[in-house]
């Protein structure tokens, strides 16, 4: 699933082709992907609209219209967005698309491509409560080892799955997650309120290093067809393979649902409250 850097490089991509366009008409017969909008009302509402911006936060996309109403978008598995002339055919798969004019006279054709219809559309007048709902977004809000501690130091949770969760870290998902937790040394499985504020930098900083990585690579497309290659990391992907700090076979398992991949050996698994008090008083 596209992640942080691969939507945030999709919101980038869409404000480069929406910048001063009018659209002149949109169009999608596919009613799961635009749930609970009906596609008569989503061409209704964008038809003759002008774009005033878009938007991320976390894995959403959000584009802001004159009248108040508001597009969101959220790729899940397979979603993306290309740019195509005007009068070029249908794209395979292809879910929605919105025709739009600009002030330099160019006119496009932006369509929204999703093979397995696992993404959304939704149209609404304000924010929808996916949108509020998201916690700080580690690229547009920062996060810092203080803030990020409280929510840890809260939950008996492990701290892989703490960091999946959209209302501690909005944009982070399984490659960021199991990234950040490598760099910082620590086994996926430790219970959160277990980690030393040390532990909490360590992982922050891989989480930064992470989607800066991330960001700084050239993508093919925009949304899931751009998303990282395994063999680009450094964990994620890599299991049966020798890790590449200590040698270890990394190791692929469950945890709450989604695999994840670490090394064994220099990963460590924080268990004790007590001992990572220690650790932060000595």
């Amino acid at each position: 699933m596209p992640e942080l850097p691969d939507v945030e490089w999709a919101a980038r991509q869409l404000r480069a082709w929406l910048r001063g366009a009018v659209v002149r008409s949109a169009r999608s017969t596919d009613r799961r992907v635009l749930r609970p909008t009906s596609p008569a009302a989503f061409g209704r509402a964008l038809s003759g609209r002008r774009v005033r911006g878009v938007s991320r936060r976390g894995k959403w996309l959000r584009i802001e219209l004159d009248d108040g109403h508001r597009l969101f978008s959220h790729l899940g598995m397979t979603g993306s967005w290309v740019e195509r002339d005007a009068g070029a055919g249908p794209e395979r798969h292809e879910r929605a698309r919105i025709d739009v004019a600009r002030d330099d006279g160019r006119r496009s054709s932006l369509r929204y491509v999703d093979a397995r219809r696992l993404g959304r559309l939704v149209l609404a007048r304000e924010d929808i409560p996916e949108w509020r709902a998201l916690g700080p977004d580690p690229l547009a809000d920062g996060v810092d080892a203080r803030s990020l501690a409280v929510p840890l130091g809260r939950s008996r949770r492990a701290v892989k799955d703490m960091l999946l969760d959209q209302s501690v870290l909005a944009g982070v998902g399984n490659v960021l997650a199991t990234e950040a937790l490598w760099a910082a040394g620590i086994d996926p499985r430790s219970r959160s309120d277990a980690l030393s504020r040390r532990d909490v930098a360590k992982i922050v900083r891989g989480l930064r290093a992470a989607i800066e990585r991330d960001l700084a690579r050239d993508r093919p497309g925009c949304g899931a067809e751009g998303a990282s290659p395994e063999g680009a990391h450094s964990a994620y992907g890599r299991a049966g393979q020798p890790c590449p700090r200590c040698g270890a076979p990394l190791v692929r398992q469950m945890l709450a649902g989604r695999s994840t991949t670490f090394c064994p050996r220099c990963q460590v698994r924080r268990t004790s409250v007590r001992a990572a008090r220690a650790r932060d008083d000595a």
